[in-house]
């Protein structure tokens, strides 16, 4: 999902080439979740048990400025989007 609607283009050698997929700021919303994490998490595993489906994990990272990593460290709080479909319309519209 994070790349479907990625602008997608042609090299000079007629090779298709995807462009740099932008990540939208996940604004703070009163509906929000924060948790705090005990134990080094991996942000796929908090995606799948809030929202089902573990490839939301970059909505938690870009919601939180986690960036280069897959987990979040023991002692930070985490800030959960509620309402996802927002955050998606968001990211196609950047991106498309």
């Amino acid at each position: 999902m994070r790349y479907s609607y990625t602008k997608k283009t042609k090299n000079e050698n007629e090779k298709n080439i995807v462009t740099t997929t932008l990540l939208n700021r996940v604004k703070p919303r009163p509906n929000d979740s924060f948790i705090r994490v005990v134990e080094k998490t991996r942000l796929d595993h908090l995606a799948y048990k809030f929202y089902d489906n573990p490839s939301y994990w970059w909505v938690i990272a870009s919601a939180n400025g986690i960036a280069g990593k897959m987990y979040a460290e023991p002692g930070i709080q985490l800030r959960i989007p509620k309402n996802i479909s927002e955050v998606i319309q968001d990211h196609i519209k950047i991106n498309t």
